[in-house]
């Protein structure tokens, strides 16, 4: 069984489950822009012709979303164990 790496309770499980579901899709575009760019640096090295490459500028959006999904989903995890600004110290309401 895996165990949390953090000790704070889940407070809030919808958004434990929205931040999963975030962290999944931030993961999945940054391995479509990572394989992209390991596919381009191999067109270029190798001279393999590829016509499925992403352009320059759908390869940046690829990046910036999984910028913004990554940052929803730590919103979303934060918000689900609880706020420190709230002055409960993460901890669950009693």
């Amino acid at each position: 069984m895996l165990q949390r790496s953090s000790d704070k309770p889940v407070v809030d499980l919808r958004s434990a489950q929205r931040s999963r579901w975030l962290m999944a899709v931030c993961a999945l575009s940054f391995a479509l822009f990572c394989l992209n760019v390991v596919l381009g640096k191999a067109r270029i090295l190798f001279g393999l012709e590829l016509p499925f490459l992403l352009p320059d500028v759908t390869e940046f959006l690829m990046l910036l979303l999984s910028a913004l999904f990554f940052t929803l989903a730590a919103l979303a995890r934060e918000k689900s164990v609880g706020s420190r600004a709230a002055g409960d110290g993460g901890r669950p309401p009693s």
